[in-house]
C-alpha cells in the first residue's frame, strides 16, 4: 500500500506522564522528517505542560480518553466496561469530534491499543499507524511497528518514522523545554549555599503501591542521607505524596510535594545532582537532563534487567528483583545507599 506524504499528523499518547515524555524523540523526528507538516499531539490534561514550548509540536489537543492511564481509566484495560467507555468516547465525545474536524492525513497511536486505533479510525484519518503484538493496536491500522519487549520504548517509537518513509537518525533521549525564568526560579528554590555540595531529589510517589519501593524504605533512606552534612534534599511529587516522608523540614530538607507543578518539578530536577525515585516521571526527567539517578522498583516488577532495557538511561541505575538470577526481593536500604554513594 502506498502512503501519501504527511501533510498533517496526529500523534496519540493519552497515557501517563513518563509515557508522554519519552514520546518527545518521535515528535522531534517527525518535525525533522516533515518540516512542513502540521503536527498535533493528543494527550490527557494531566500531561499537557510537558509539551509546552516543544518546537516539534504545533498543537496540543485534549484527549482524556478512558483507557491505558491511571488518571482517567476507571476499569482494567481489558474490561468490557473499558471497551464500552472507549467506544462511546471515540464516537460521541466532544474531544473525539474535535479531532475528527481537524482532518488529519496521518495518525499514530504510539501506545498501540485497540481503543487508540479505533479512535484514529473514527476520526476519519486515512493513514493510520499502530503497534502489532501489544494491546490489539494494529486492529484498524494500515501499517504497524512490532512490539518487542526488550527494546527501549523511546527507540521503538522511532520505528514509526521508518513506516512513514524517513531514515532520520534521532537521539532517543526525551526532552522538556524549560524557559530561563523557570530555571532561575528552581535555582532560587534550591537556595544552595557553599556548604551543601550535593543536591538530591527524592520522588517517593508514582503509580499504585506495588510499583513503589515503599514509604518506610524512603523514610529510612532519607534519614541516612541526611547524616551527610553536605547533602541537601528536596522531595517532590503530588499532594497525595506529601505525607510519605514523615521527617520535619529543616535547612537541608524541603518537602515540595503538592506545591510545585510539573514544569517547576522538572526545573528542580534539572538543577539537582542526583535523583532517587520510583519508576515514574521523575526517572525520565532525570534522563532528559542527564542527571544521575537511582530508580527503586517495587514488588510488582520481576526483572530489573528488563526494566533497564525498556526504560533505563546510561547515567542511571535501576534496583529491584531479578527472578532470572534468583533475586526475589526488592532492593534493601543498604543496597540503595551503596549505589547512591557510587553514583554521586
Amino acid at each position: 500500500m502506498t502512503l501519501d506524504l504527511p501533510s498533517s499528523i496526529f500523534v496519540l499518547r493519552n497515557n501517563d506522564l513518563g509515557d508522554v515524555l519519552v514520546t518527545t524523540p518521535l515528535l522531534a523526528g517527525l518535525r525533522k522528517a516533515f518540516p512542513d507538516a502540521r503536527i498535533s499531539v493528543g494527550v490527557g490534561n494531566w500531561s499537557k505542560s510537558l509539551l509546552e514550548n516543544n518546537p516539534a509540536v504545533d498543537k496540543i489537543i485534549n484527549c482524556n480518553a478512558p483507557w491505558h492511564n491511571k488518571q482517567n481509566c476507571k476499569y482494567p484495560a481489558n474490561s468490557p466496561k473499558t471497551f464500552l467507555e472507549g467506544l462511546y468516547y471515540s464516537l460521541f465525545s466532544k474531544e473525539a469530534c474535535f479531532i475528527r474536524k481537524q482532518k488529519f492525513s496521518h495518525g499514530i497511536d504510539v501506545l498501540g491499543s485497540r481503543q487508540g486505533s479505533w479512535l484514529l479510525r473514527c476520526a476519519g484519518i486515512p493513514n493510520r499507524f499502530g503497534v502489532k503484538g501489544y494491546a490489539g493496536g494494529d486492529s484498524w491500522c494500515q501499517k504497524s511497528v512490532s512490539f518487542e519487549e526488550s527494546r527501549k520504548v523511546a527507540e521503538a517509537a522511532l520505528d514509526f518514522l521508518r513506516l512513514l518513509g524517513s531514515d532520520e537518525k534521532i537521539d532517543p533521549r526525551p526532552k522538556i523545554y524549560l524557559e530561563d525564568n523557570e530555571i532561575k526560579e528552581a535555582q532560587a528554590t534550591w537556595n544552595i549555599c557553599k556548604k551543601y555540595k550535593k543536591k538530591i531529589i527524592i520522588a517517593p510517589g508514582g503509580g499504585f503501591p506495588e510499583k513503589c519501593w515503599g514509604d518506610k524504605n524512603y523514610n529510612k533512606l532519607t534519614k541516612l542521607l541526611l547524616e551527610t552534612p553536605s547533602i541537601k534534599i528536596t522531595i517532590i511529587g503530588s499532594h497525595e505524596d506529601r505525607e510519605r516522608i514523615a521527617i520535619q523540614e529543616n535547612d537541608r530538607l524541603q518537602n515540595f510535594c503538592g506545591r510545585l507543578n510539573l514544569r517547576q518539578s522538572a526545573a528542580m530536577v534539572s538543577q539537582s545532582d542526583f535523583v532517587v525515585t520510583n519508576t515514574s516521571l521523575c526517572m525520565h526527567l532525570a534522563g532528559a537532563f542527564t542527571i544521575p539517578s537511582l530508580t527503586l522498583l517495587g514488588d510488582w516488577y520481576d526483572s530489573t534487567n528488563l526494566h533497564q532495557q525498556q526504560w533505563g538511561y546510561p547515567e542511571g541505575q535501576i534496583l529491584g528483583k531479578e527472578k532470572s538470577s534468583h533475586k526475589y526481593q526488592v532492593a534493601t536500604i543498604e543496597e540503595a545507599i551503596k549505589h547512591i554513594k557510587l553514583l554521586i
